[in-house]
């Protein structure tokens, strides 16, 4: 049985990673996003339809038209009421994926019918710069205690690896991405020592110890050149 959301996210990130996606979770309050060349979907995982998943549909067809529910599979999915639920599906042209409670095989229900807009790829923007920015999947789709790694964040925890080794950063030997983070520096981790040179304080020394980000410290101590152009 089915029991979090949580458990529903590895088999739809497998669904989708073995046709060739690139999978992430929690991006910008997305479940799952995936994207493979032009194509960017999303999915919203609820233990079963609620109101609450159908605003978030509404709100994500803003951004995308591949839009999917992801719910575990119920057990008569030929009854009327939920035939009636498959329809609201397609009024919002929305997808949906079941998850099967006892193998985790994930099976497509509804597909949505993929009509883009321009409206959609301008909104679709800052989504998809999120996407490419992180270098790794440490999200759980679904998971609300945990916190979330977003591209700043990582970006953020690259430079201050980075500090970490080599004692300095100069921001115009760096990515577009790192050099943003530093510039802005939005939570006062870094020092400017001199124009375009930057060092850390105590707080950051902290943050690189909290144990929620272990994974993605050890990462970018071994590849702190990542923060270069």
């Amino acid at each position: 049985m089915i029991k979090s959301e949580t458990e529903l996210y590895a088999p739809v990130k497998n669904y989708f990673s073995n046709m060739g996606f690139k999978v992430d979770a929690e991006v910008r309050d997305c479940d799952i996003t995936a994207k493979k060349d032009n194509i960017v979907v999303i999915c919203e995982l609820k233990r079963g339809f609620t109101i609450e998943l159908m605003y978030q549909l509404v709100e994500r067809k803003k951004l995308t038209p591949y839009v999917y529910a992801v719910i575990p599979r119920p057990k008569n999915m030929g009854n009327r009421a939920f035939k009636k639920k498959i329809e609201l599906l397609k009024a919002l042209d929305c997808g949906l994926l079941v998850v099967l409670n006892s193998t985790k095989r994930v099976d497509l229900v509804l597909e949505p019918r993929g009509e883009d807009t321009s409206a959609k790829k301008y909104r679709r923007r800052g989504l998809e710069k999120e996407i490419s920015t992180r270098k790794m999947s440490l999200n759980i789709g679904g998971q609300s205690k945990r916190k979330i790694v977003t591209a700043h964040k990582e970006s953020l925890i690259a430079a201050l690896c980075y500090i970490e080794k080599f004692g300095s950063i100069k921001t115009r030997d760096c990515r577009e991405n790192i050099r943003n983070v530093v510039k802005r520096n939005h939570y006062n981790y870094f020092v400017r020592l001199e124009r375009g040179v930057y060092t850390m304080n105590e707080s950051a020394k902290t943050l690189l110890c909290d144990d929620d980000y272990k994974d993605i410290v050890e990462y970018y101590r071994k590849e702190v050149e990542l923060c270069l152009k």
